[in-house]
C-alpha cells in the first residue's frame, strides 16, 4: 500500500531532505495534478499548479518555475497552450501524462472512425426512410418524434454520432428503434453501459442484451483489456453514459477496439451529474464547433410527464425551481 505526499513529505523532511530540494518541488507538482483529477479535472492552469506547489511548499515562486520546467523537459508533464474552457482564451495547460495521452488517443480514434471510408452499414445509405421509418410504425405501433426519426437516421449513416436528452426525452425508446432497423439488416449489435445495473435496464427498454464495459472489453486491474481489434468485434456499438460513469479512459480504450467502418452512437444525459473521474467527454463531444453530428432531444413524452422526478429534472435544468408535490 502506498502513501501520501503529506507522509512522504513529512518522512523525508525529518530524515533531511531540504525545504528546497527540486525533488520535494517536483513531487508536489505531481500531487497537485494527481489531486485535481478527483475533482474531474484533466489539467490545470500552470499559474494554478504553481501557485499550489508554493502553498504546500512555502518555497521560492522561481524555484517552483524551475522545477516545472524540468519536470516538462524530463516529460513527467505535459504543459502546452490550449483554449481556456469556460472564455476560449489561450491558456498554458499542464497535465499529467497519462491524462495527456487519453485525451489525444481518444479524439485521434473518434476521428479515425468517423473519417474512415469503410462502413459495415451501408444498407442503409440511400435507403427510403419515410418507408422504413413507416414500417417501424406499424413494428412497434409507436410513432417517432421528429428528433428522434433524426436520430435514428444518424445513428445508422454516421460512423460516430452522439445522442443525448433529459430524463423522459425518449433516448431508449430511440435506442430500440435503431436496433430494431439494424437487426433487419443483419447487423451485429452490442449494447453496453457502465455498470451492472443499467446494463440490465437498457436490456429491458432496448429489448436486446447488453453488458457492462468491463464485460465487453474483459478489463483486467489496471484497465488493460483482452480485446485489441479483435475480429469478433462489432460492426455497430452503443455505448450508454448512464448515471454518473463517464470517464476519460474507457472511451479510449473501446474506441481503439472498435473495427474499421464500425458505427459508434454515445448515448446519455449531459445534464446528469458530473462524470466519476477526469474528464468531461460527452460535453466535450457536445461543445460547439465540435464535427461529430449530435441530436439532443428535449420533449417530455406524455407518461414521462407524470413523474414528478422527470418534471423537477428539466425545471432544474432550466434554472427554475422544482415543484414540490410533483
Amino acid at each position: 500500500m502506498g502513501i501520501g505526499f503529506e507522509t512522504a513529505d513529512t518522512i523525508a523532511q525529518a530524515t533531511g531532505v531540504p525545504q528546497g530540494s527540486p525533488q520535494r518541488v517536483k513531487a508536489s507538482l505531481q500531487f497537485t495534478l494527481s489531486e485535481a483529477t478527483s475533482d474531474g479535472h484533466c489539467f490545470l492552469p500552470e499559474q494554478d499548479v504553481i501557485r499550489a506547489a508554493i502553498k504546500i511548499l512555502q518555497v521560492d515562486t522561481g524555484l517552483v518555475i524551475d522545477c516545472l520546467a524540468d519536470l516538462v523537459a524530463e516529460q513527467g508533464v505535459v504543459r502546452e497552450s490550449i483554449p481556456d474552457p469556460a472564455t476560449g482564451e489561450p491558456v498554458v495547460a499542464v497535465f499529467l501524462v497519462p491524462c495527456h495521452r487519453a485525451e489525444i488517443s481518444l479524439a485521434g480514434q473518434l476521428r479515425t472512425l468517423a473519417r474512415t471510408d469503410a462502413d459495415r452499414l451501408p444498407a442503409f445509405e440511400g435507403v427510403d426512410w419515410d418507408r422504413v421509418l413507416g414500417w417501424l410504425h406499424r413494428r412497434t405501433g409507436t410513432e417517432l418524434a421528429p428528433e428522434q426519426a433524426a436520430a435514428v437516421r444518424m445513428a445508422l449513416t454516421e460512423k460516430v454520432a452522439v445522442l443525448t436528452g433529459g430524463p423522459g426525452c425518449g433516448k431508449s425508446f430511440t435506442v430500440r428503434s435503431i436496433v430494431t432497423l439494424a437487426a433487419t439488416r443483419n447487423a451485429k449489435i452490442v449494447l453496453t453501459a457502465p455498470t451492472g445495473r443499467a446494463a440490465k435496464r437498457l436490456t429491458q427498454l432496448s429489448g436486446h442484451d447488453a453488458v457492462t464495459v468491463h464485460r465487453l472489453l474483459e478489463l483486467r486491474p489496471g484497465g488493460d483489456a483482452a480485446y485489441d481489434r479483435d475480429p469478433r468485434w462489432t460492426p455497430t456499438w452503443w455505448w450508454s453514459t448512464r448515471r454518473r460513469c463517464w470517464t476519460c479512459c474507457w472511451p479510449t480504450s473501446w474506441s481503439r477496439r472498435s473495427r474499421r467502418g464500425a458505427h459508434l452512437l454515445l448515448v446519455g444525459d449531459v445534464d446528469q451529474l458530473p462524470s466519476v473521474g477526469a474528464g468531461e467527454v460527452l460535453r466535450d463531444l457536445l461543445a460547439p464547433g465540435n464535427p461529430l453530428p449530435s441530436v439532443r432531444l428535449n420533449r417530455i413524452f406524455r407518461q414521462a410527464a407524470r413523474s414528478g422526478v422527470v418534471t423537477n429534472a428539466h425545471r432544474i435544468n432550466a434554472r427554475d425551481y422544482p415543484r414540490s408535490g410533483c
